[in-house]
């Protein structure tokens, strides 16, 4: 089809909202010049794809709710999927706390915030399976693809959308929790053990003992469960295209 500008000026927005919003652009290490210039090539390659939309109609307001509608609807599908990381980092949060480690955190050079060693090894563990697996480009054509169930102004804010973020986000603590379930387990049994060893040896310091004891004991399990907890990653992977298209699919109103 030919170069219209117009469109392309519009998946633009809708990709760099897109974009913004997945965790492999927006760590700091990736300029911000970078993201644009991606966004920008992401376009390209899209607009060429898409009928020509009717602008002559719209006036400056139109133009405006135009733009919000594809930044909105770009960072609602962006938002899915990376729901796969805001488990991991649930994840590792509930690791860290029940090694004892919720004290002892240490800088994510990579997002710029503070964080727990169990978060960031969970973090860099789906960053390698991500790429490893190819998602990205999945993400991409899936990206592509969104125009075909929400095209250019057909996106709307609907009920079942809501309810499909909703159990998005339910799916966060359900598999967070399955992950971080194991370490749970064993910190539980430890402090069981150390409670009956405090009434049969009341001199041992149980409180002090106790800290030590949840670390090894949760490093154990963590490394042992860790093929585990990638499987459920993997499973959260591969849901992600698909999880685009339903989100693009409840935009549109069907």
């Amino acid at each position: 089809m030919d170069w219209d500008f117009n469109n392309w000026l519009l998946v633009f927005v809708r990709a760099g909202a897109f974009l913004s919003v997945l965790p492999l652009f927006t760590m700091l290490n990736v300029p911000v010049q970078v993201r644009v210039a991606f966004a920008a090539l992401l376009a390209v390659l899209t607009a060429p794809t898409l009928p020509s939309f009717p602008f002559a109609r719209l006036g400056l307001i139109g133009w405006v709710g135009l733009f919000t509608q594809e930044a909105l609807c770009g960072l609602l599908i962006g938002f899915v999927t990376r729901m796969i990381f805001f488990i991991t980092d649930f994840a590792g949060q509930l690791i860290g706390n029940e090694m004892g480690l919720n004290m002892a955190a240490v800088f994510d050079p990579v997002n710029g915030r503070p964080t727990q060693v169990p978060g960031l090894i969970m973090f860099l563990l789906t960053c390698i399976l991500m790429m490893s697996l190819d998602m990205h480009h999945w993400l991409l054509t899936g990206f592509q693809y969104t125009y075909t169930l929400a095209p250019i102004g057909g996106a709307h804010l609907t009920a079942p959308l809501f309810d499909e973020i909703l159990s998005h986000t339910s799916r966060v603590f359900l598999v967070g929790v399955q992950i971080a379930g194991p370490i749970m387990a064993s910190s539980f049994l430890v402090m069981l053990l150390l409670g009956f060893l405090g009434r049969l040896v009341p001199q041992m310091n149980i409180f002090a003992e106790s800290f030590s004891m949840r670390i090894v004991c949760g490093m154990a399990v963590f490394a042992l469960t860790l093929d585990i907890s990638a499987q459920h990653i993997i499973n959260g992977l591969h849901r992600l295209p698909e999880d685009m298209l339903r989100v693009a699919r409840l935009l549109q109103g069907t």
